[in-house]
């Protein structure tokens, strides 16, 4: 969907940010897609009333070590990954809820650059074309340098099924 001239893709985390994404679609300019779970995800935030604005990225858990730049239902994977890593290993990973897959919230993303200088990004759709890749076009057009890990679908025909067991299929 990202190559779709003039065309904004979102993946909402849960269900209250999809509620929020369709309210603001009805006075956005443009095509607007939302690519949403099946509707069994576990919530990320606590209602439907927080600050949302289609294109600006949420940082939903702060840390100085490593971002996580994540959409979708992963977002709340991130979240709880880390606050794993800071209980057991002490390391501070911030989560960055990046909504909006195109185009990009740059900024957000070049400031998470700067601030870990390792970033993971983490998403239910094939590395080729999604999150990860809209991340890495970002650094490299904005003349950073990173390390950069992407996490998601091999680039393959994907089987459907239910989602934790994909997780585990796909991990």
């Amino acid at each position: 969907m990202r190559s779709f001239a003039n065309m904004t893709v979102l993946a909402p985390a849960d269900g209250y940010e999809t509620a929020n994404a369709v309210r603001a679609c009805l006075d956005y300019p443009g095509p607007v897609y939302i690519r949403i779970g099946r509707g069994f995800e576990q919530t990320v935030y606590e209602g439907e009333d927080y600050d949302f604005a289609i294109g600006k990225a949420v940082t939903m858990h702060e840390g100085s070590d490593i971002t996580v730049i994540a959409c979708g239902p992963c977002v709340l994977y991130a979240v709880e990954a880390a606050k794993a890593l800071q209980e057991s290993k002490g390391i501070a990973v911030s989560v960055l809820n990046q909504h909006k897959i195109q185009p990009l919230d740059k900024a957000a993303s070049l400031a998470a650059v700067h601030d870990t200088r390792k970033i993971i990004t983490a998403e239910n759709h094939n590395v080729i074309g999604g999150l990860g890749s809209a991340v890495a076009e970002v650094i490299a057009e904005g003349g950073k340098s990173c390390r950069l890990k992407r996490l998601g679908l091999p680039d393959t025909f994907a089987i459907v099924g239910i989602t934790e067991d994909l997780y585990n299929i796909y991990k």
